[in-house]
């Protein structure tokens, strides 16, 4: 079986994805915040209380904990990593926030401690992702209007210089036909979302075509050019 040709050119991927500065030592509360959201996402609910101060305890038993995984299963999604860790005090207790990325949306867990380094409670917060750049998502819904109707010079106009001696009108159009042989005849735009990663903004487009949604995915640059583009098969995450 034929399988629709996927575009990832991304010239700032040094930026984007460049090893970070050294790994900084954790304090003891964000060891165990990490160890308590990675048996929560794995489902080993008596460890997770297992630092749980005596209040907190006959609270947020493993059942409670299995139906709050379950519904943030269903808003978030699956675990995949800790992005970001905060420490601050809160009401005159430390408290770790872990920024965690799933697949549907990050999650903020917010784990308290009391006086003594026991957790004296825990939060799970699905974090909506923000609206879409208006500039930036007229630009892409523009270029995706250049590319189904096969004004292909036209589509790569806001590519930045850089991207446009990588991928040529002749090579979206290649990309074109080739959608167009496995998904048929485009029917409409069925959502976008706007994602961020080192400062580069991401505009993921849901296109939907007659046998199929395809993934449009322009990744712009800080001057608001597209460095990096994705069409593919429209995956769920």
């Amino acid at each position: 079986m034929k399988i629709v040709a996927s575009l990832v050119i991304t010239l700032f991927a040094t930026a984007l994805f460049a090893a970070g500065p050294r790994p900084r030592l954790q304090s003891p509360i964000e060891s165990v915040s990490r160890e308590l959201l990675s048996n929560f996402a794995t489902g080993h609910f008596e460890a997770v209380t297992k630092d749980f101060n005596d209040e907190l305890r006959p609270m947020v038993t493993p059942e409670v904990l299995a139906r709050v995984k379950g519904d943030l299963d269903a808003k978030a999604g699956m675990f995949l990593s800790v992005k970001e860790v905060h420490e601050k005090l809160q009401g005159g207790f430390r408290v770790i926030e872990l920024i965690a990325r799933y697949t549907k949306s990050p999650v903020s867990v917010v784990v308290v401690f009391d006086a003594l380094d026991r957790v004296g409670a825990v939060y799970f917060n699905p974090i909506a992702p923000p609206p879409p750049d208006p500039a930036l998502e007229a630009s892409a819904r523009e270029m995706i209007a250049n590319f189904v109707a096969g004004r292909f010079d036209d589509a790569v106009k806001p590519l930045s210089p850089e991207f446009r001696l990588r991928l040529t009108p002749q090579d979206l159009s290649k990309i074109g036909a080739n959608v167009n042989q496995i998904f048929g005849a485009f029917e409409s735009v069925a959502g976008v979302r706007q994602l961020e990663e080192r400062g580069y903004k991401i505009l993921d487009f849901k296109l939907s075509y007659e046998k199929g949604p395809v993934d449009f995915c322009v990744t712009f640059d800080p001057q608001g050019r597209v460095g990096a583009l994705l069409v593919a098969p429209y995956r769920e995450n």
